[in-house]
Formats: C-alpha cells, structure tokens, sequence
C-alpha cells in the first residue's frame, strides 16, 4: 500500500501543470489576500444582531428581512483611501496617456512608452503602471496582461485602450489618443453633475433658514392684524 502511495505521489509530480495556469501565475495580476466580505459580514451579522436583542421569532424574521438590504448597503459603500486612489489616477491618467501618445508618435515600441510615462509619473499611477511594464516584458501575450487590468476600474481604459489596439491592429497611438480624449470628456461631465448636485443640496438648507424667517415676519404679523380687527 505504502509502495502504491509513493508511486502515484511520483507520477503526479511528474506531470506537468497546465500551461494556462503557468500563464496566469506569470502573467495575470497578483492575486489580492483573501479578506472577509464586510458586504457578507453585514448579511450575517444583521439577523444574528436581530435574533439576540429581539429574541425568536420576530427578531428571526426581521433579521432576514434586514440581511439582503444591509448586504446591498454595505456593498455599494467605498473606503475612503480608494475613492482617493481612484480620483488620483483619473485626474493624473489623461497627461499620462498624452505622454505615451507623444512617445508612439516617434516611433518607440508601446512597452518603451509606457515605461517612459511610468517613470514621468508620480504615485498612485506610477506604481501601478511600473508594475504593468514589468509583466509586459516578460509576457508572452500582451493581451494577457491588459486584460487582467479590466478588473482594477481606475485603469480599466488603459487596458481596454491597448488590447484593442493589439486584436484589431490599430496605431496604437490613435487609440491611445482616443481614450484621453473621452477621459476629458467624462471628467467634465461628472464636474458639471457634481456642481448640480452641490446646486440641489444647497437649497434644502436655505429653505430652513428662509421659511421660518419669513413665517414670522410675513405671516404671522398679518396674521395678528387680521385677529385684531375682528370685533367680538
């Protein structure tokens, strides 16, 4: 039994692994640490919280009730640091990808261009894109690498940018381009939804200010001379 156990130990570590998942332990992105969900801690923690301080059965049916709002509460919610890492990399990718387009228009290779604007670019971008450059040189498959970008939505455009580049055989520097363009696009869109809305949430305030003021001084002074007038 023991002589079997060694000979099929031996002939499964004789066997080679699988070429895609040799790919992907080179080329993809860094797989993050495994964190617990706070979405799923949310759903599980809410009817637990609910049974304990209500008791059976309403604190039961409230908590399953509750679950599915908090776990969709608590997954639409963004930590601060990455809604700032997001903002940095939007505001800083536009130059980056002029400076790329710049570096293609004389004729270096895309890999050459996105190693010169790593390099000109300060952090968060600059890490991120260094990163990229040091797995696009030892990629077999470029289209690897940029489409293991599309999961990160600050430079999800860079990737798509560059692999459409590379399936349909475009000057890279005309898409690059493209996408710059209608990242300036979309950062003035947002701009001018952002000052609407600061417009809308403004206006709430001032009517709680406005309205009593003039309660007491257009309403209630009429009010009080009409009263008087009256003879009973």
């Amino acid at each position: 039994m023991t002589a079997a156990a060694l000979s099929a130990l031996a002939v499964w570590c004789a066997i080679p692994s699988s070429a895609v998942a040799r790919q992907r332990a080179l080329f993809a992105a860094p797989r993050r640490s495994r964190r617990p969900d706070p979405a799923v801690l949310a759903a599980i923690g809410v009817p637990i919280a609910a049974l304990v301080l209500l008791g059976w059965p309403s604190g039961a049916a409230i908590g399953i009730a509750l679950g599915p709002v908090a776990y969709g509460t608590v997954g639409r919610l963004e930590s601060a640091a990455s809604r700032e890492r997001n903002a940095q990399i939007a505001s800083q990718l536009p130059g980056v990808l002029d400076l790329m387009v710049a570096t293609l228009e004389v004729g270096r290779p895309p890999v050459v261009a996105l190693g010169l604007a790593a390099e000109a670019t300060s952090d968060p971008l600059g890490s991120q894109l260094t990163q990229l450059v040091s797995r696009l040189a030892v990629a077999g498959d470029p289209i690897v690498v940029w489409s293991s970008v599309l999961s990160d939505p600050a430079l999800a455009p860079v990737g798509r940018a560059f692999r459409r580049a590379e399936m349909s055989g475009m000057p890279v520097a005309q898409v690059i381009s493209g996408v710059a363009d209608e990242l300036r696009r979309e950062r003035r869109a947002r701009r001018r939804d952002d000052s609407r809305k600061v417009a809308v949430r403004t206006a709430a305030p001032l009517g709680v200010c406005f309205l009593p003021a003039f309660f007491l001084i257009g309403i209630v002074p009429t009010l009080m001379g009409a009263f008087r007038s009256f003879t009973f």
